[in-house]
């Protein structure tokens, strides 16, 4: 990227970082918030285990239903969707949610990183 003057760079990397600051804080934030739900799948999928002896499967499927997400599509084109994403909706619902948690911290490490190049600048 082309500056005419050297403000305008460094207020491009005052407002880079600063974005940079917002993405690293919310997806720390967001990575918490959705441990929150696996630990308590977990927890509970453990203590079944133990009183039990068999672990327990808790698929998305079943988080959708609890939630009241779980409707059947009203025309044929979103049922032929739905037949195609059924599969899905068999994974491990605590698996996922540590999916998507890995996935925002490593976008809060990727933003730190970018936020401490541009405040060395």
């Amino acid at each position: 990227m082309v500056f005419s003057s050297a403000r305008q760079a460094v207020n491009f990397d005052a407002k880079t970082a600063l974005a940079a600051t917002f993405l690293k804080v919310t997806a720390l934030a967001c990575s918490f918030v959705t441990l929150v739900p696996a630990s308590i799948i977990l927890s509970w999928q453990g203590a079944a285990w133990i009183l039990q002896g068999k672990w327990s499967p808790f698929p998305i499927s079943r988080m959708l239903d609890l939630a009241g997400f779980d409707e059947p599509p009203s025309n044929r084109a979103a049922a032929g969707i739905q037949m195609m994403f059924d599969w899905g909706r068999d994974f491990p619902a605590s698996g996922f949610l540590l999916a998507v948690a890995a996935i925002l911290i490593g976008f809060s490490v990727f933003a730190a990183s970018v936020e401490e190049q541009l405040r060395k600048k």
